[in-house]
């Protein structure tokens, strides 16, 4: 790794599209952290939240009625996790899956932005064989609600539409190479975009 920028490699991604897996195997390979769910702990202890009632409001936007002049619980994690997220962009390299950082870090200049997705039949398989579900409309189900759950939280808070071109710097479906191919065609990218060795 260079000792003069940062690199920082933030992932979207449609449920079972293995983002998150991606995501950890291209941390290793680059030898850089990896930030996911871990980050609500970092964030709730930086900024004195609790951790545990938090924790349900991960990567979930406020229900719909609620006051518009107090922070709900969503937003006060939300805004907690981007303070921390744009703390470790200004001190080191690493990948983030989700929480929004792609919007999080617009204007700075050493991200690489990338959406993972793959086709839906791909994707229940993915989730069946995963969570040891028996049928597929089991998974189809859960990809459903977990898809619009991840929607509206990235539609509530940035100015992208989710899954959408906008706002990344590239789209890949991992059912093309499989998950150590997108990884090896996402290392290429990242060393030769940030002049890795």
């Amino acid at each position: 790794m260079s000792d003069t920028r940062n690199v920082i490699v933030t992932i979207g991604r449609e449920y079972g599209s293995g983002g998150r897996e991606i995501g950890e195997k291209l941390a290793q390979r680059l030898g850089i952290n990896f930030y996911d769910r871990n980050l609500i702990e970092l964030a709730a202890k930086r900024s004195g939240l609790d951790a545990s009632s938090v924790a349900h409001s991960d990567e979930k936007a406020p229900g719909l009625f609620v006051s518009g002049y107090t922070p709900t619980v969503s937003d006060q994690l939300f805004f907690a996790q981007s303070d921390l997220i744009r703390s470790l962009a200004d001190n080191e390299s690493f990948v983030i899956v989700g929480r929004c950082a792609n919007s999080v870090l617009d204007g700075y200049c050493d991200t690489f932005d990338v959406y993972i997705y793959a086709p839906l039949e791909d994707r229940i398989e993915r989730v069946k064989e995963r969570y040891r579900l028996d049928s597929a409309e089991k998974a189809r189900k859960e990809i459903a609600r977990v898809d619009k759950i991840r929607k509206t939280y990235y539609q509530y808070y940035t100015e992208y539409r989710w899954g959408s071109k906008e706002g990344f710097d590239m789209l890949l479906n991992s059912s093309l190479l499989g998950i150590d191919g997108t990884v090896d065609v996402l290392e290429s990218v990242v060393r030769k975009n940030f002049d890795i060795k």
